[in-house]
């Protein structure tokens, strides 16, 4: 009895009409900047452009901003600041918009000016370590040290991309003449990223410049190890110390499979000149 009573309560009555559930509408904007800041830019991107299609008209600025972040995630950078800047004139308070505006700054050589941005962005959401990092680098290049050190500092405890911070303070400490420091840096961003070409590069160059030897790695091949020869050779010719670059620059010849275009060059440009 209790189950028939318990089945007529939850059967509609004849001629009801039927429930109607609606779908749950898709929040754009937060999935879009979650996928930003995930790195996952194709998606960001598909998700940008079925949102403008969908999109109504209270809904332009949170568009604008996502398609100015998307502009800077693609190295567009005159376009993302051109937008993040007119984002900020109309008036917009947004941590994204100061933060895009003042990274878009530092990439194009505009350090001085990606200041203000930068501190709005950390002031207002101390918690964004891609903006931590930018104003570290905007403090680099206008050589204020101590604050870029602690710029750092914060961005890394923020962040879960560590070896990109790491590689980062450690062109500012090569920047500071520091290379032997710089060197135990990029030592534990290759640590963390092992294969990543421009942090090996970075850390060759460090070791060159603190005149410690570069290492062969046991998964590199005789022709990576060449091209890292050569790039050891080309550091040396830049600091001056050509007997070391000449050393380099001929294993870089002899201890490749392929030819060295690069440094054939340089050695064939170090040998005296023939009377």
């Amino acid at each position: 009895m209790m189950w028939a009573l318990l089945l007529a309560a939850a059967t509609p009555p004849a001629g009801a009409p039927p429930l109607v559930t609606s779908a749950p509408t898709l929040d754009y904007g937060r999935l879009v900047d979650e996928a930003i800041d995930g790195g996952r830019i194709i998606q960001a991107d598909a998700m940008l452009t079925q949102w403008r299609m969908q999109s109504q008209a209270g809904e332009v600025q949170p568009i604008e901003i996502a398609t100015a972040r998307m502009a800077l995630e693609k190295r567009r950078d005159e376009e993302a600041l051109t937008r993040f800047a007119a984002l900020r004139q109309g008036g917009l308070s947004d941590c994204r918009v100061d933060e895009g505006q003042g990274i878009a700054l530092v990439r194009l050589g505009r350090s001085p000016e990606a200041l203000d941005p930068l501190h709005h962005a950390v002031g207002a959401c101390a918690d964004r370590w891609r903006a931590w990092n930018a104003l570290a680098v905007a403090y680099d290049d206008v050589r204020s040290w101590a604050l870029s050190a602690a710029a750092y500092e914060r961005a890394f405890q923020l962040t879960n991309k560590p070896a990109q911070i790491l590689n980062n303070y450690g062109l500012s400490l090569l920047k500071q003449g520091q290379a032997a420091k710089a060197a135990i840096i990029f030592d534990r961003a290759r640590e963390l990223m092992p294969d990543d070409a421009r942090i090996i590069a970075n850390g060759d160059r460090a070791y060159v410049m603190a005149g410690q030897e570069i290492r062969r790695r046991p998964i590199d091949t005789a022709d990576e190890w060449a091209r890292r020869l050569n790039n050891a050779g080309q550091v040396a010719i830049r600091i001056g110390d050509l007997p070391l670059a000449q050393a380099y620059l001929s294993r870089a010849v002899t201890e490749g499979d392929s030819f060295v275009p690069d440094a054939e060059a340089a050695l064939a440009a170090m040998e005296p000149a023939r009377p």
